[in-house]
């Protein structure tokens, strides 16, 4: 087996750990109104914003590594590896590892999902954190692992 050289996640704080890797369905999660003094105060929020940048910067990369491909073709491709690809990061990264507060009955490490939301939430936080450029930066790293 290969080692893979897995490319540093970009730096993030504190606040956004707390939202990555608390599960936002289980009992750690707070009940009160998000901070709005905490640009990271909603996992789901992030999620949300995660999906859609990384999507974009996923697309955007494969765009540029198939100039040639039309629109179907890309799209074909997009969706036929995105799921795989974020599978992979969270794997590559031992995320599931670190994320505390589950609900009761779910099982993390065999849910496909929970590495979607995961990665989505990891995304968010570097897109608020750094802007699109970073995190498209690192999303076209991790695509060559």
């Amino acid at each position: 087996m290969a080692i893979v050289n897995v490319p540093r996640a970009p730096e993030l704080p504190g606040e956004a750990f707390l939202e990555i890797f608390i599960h936002p369905d289980g009992p750690l999660q707070s009940a009160g109104a998000p901070d709005p003094g905490n640009k990271f105060a909603s996992g789901r929020h992030l999620e949300q914003l995660g999906k859609s940048m990384a999507e974009m910067a996923y697309m955007d990369v494969l765009f540029n590594d198939w100039p040639h491909a039309d629109g179907g073709h890309l799209s074909a491709l997009f969706q036929s590896t995105i799921n795989s690809f974020m599978e992979k990061v969270v794997n590559a990264y031992r995320w599931k590892d670190r994320v505390r507060g589950c609900p009761p009955g779910l099982d993390i490490m065999s849910d496909p999902e929970e590495s979607y939301r995961l990665f989505r939430t990891y995304a968010g936080a570097v897109h608020v954190e750094h802007g699109y450029d970073v995190l498209r930066a690192w999303i076209k790293a991790l695509m060559a692992i």
